[in-house]
C-alpha cells in the first residue's frame, strides 16, 4: 500500500525539473561599436513570418538601440551565417545610430523594404571588408578576418 504513494510522489518530483526554453539554450553577448548584442541560437523553424515562410535571423532592438537581441536559426543560416549575422547586427546598429534606407539597386524584393535596405548593405560591406569571419562581430571563429575591425556603422554610408 505504501509503494503506490511513493511511486506517485517520485513521478511528481521527477516532473519538477527546470528545462530552459529553446531560445535560452545557447546564447552569448558581444559589444561592437557601442551596441551590446545578445546572440541566441533558436530551435530550427521557430522564426516564422506568417504565411511567407521562415527567417534565418530576427532582431529585437532595445531602448535607444544600446542593446539588441539577435535570434539565429542555425539550420536556415548554415550556408550563409556570416551574412545573416552581419545583416542582423546591421539592424542593431541601425537602431542605435538611426540609419534607414539605402540604394536598392540589385537588392531582392524583401531587402528593398526600407527597414531592410541599410542592414543588407551593411552585411555586404562587412563581407567585402572582413571576409567569412565572425571575429569582428565578437564571435569566436577559427576563420581569420581580412579586416582589423567591422565597418563602423557610425560612418558607413551605403
Amino acid at each position: 500500500m505504501r509503494r503506490r504513494p511513493l511511486c506517485l510522489l517520485a513521478c511528481l518530483l521527477g516532473g519538477c525539473t527546470f528545462v530552459a526554453s529553446p531560445r535560452d539554450t545557447a546564447q552569448w553577448t558581444t559589444t561592437v561599436y557601442g551596441v551590446g548584442v545578445t546572440w541566441r541560437w533558436v530551435t530550427p523553424g521557430t522564426l516564422k513570418r506568417g504565411s511567407d515562410g521562415f527567417y534565418a535571423g530576427y532582431t529585437l532592438t532595445g531602448p535607444l538601440g544600446q542593446t539588441c537581441v539577435v535570434d539565429i536559426d542555425p539550420a536556415l543560416s548554415r550556408g550563409d551565417l556570416v551574412r545573416v549575422a552581419a545583416h542582423e547586427y546591421g539592424h542593431c546598429a541601425a537602431g542605435r545610430y538611426l540609419k534607414l534606407g539605402a540604394n536598392t539597386a540589385g537588392l531582392s524584393a524583401y531587402h528593398q523594404q526600407i527597414q531592410e535596405q541599410w542592414p543588407e548593405r551593411y552585411a555586404e560591406a562587412y563581407i567585402k571588408a572582413c571576409g567569412r569571419s565572425l571575429k569582428p562581430l565578437g564571435w569566436v571563429d577559427i576563420v581569420e578576418p581580412t579586416c582589423e575591425a567591422a565597418p563602423d556603422p557610425r560612418t558607413f554610408q551605403p
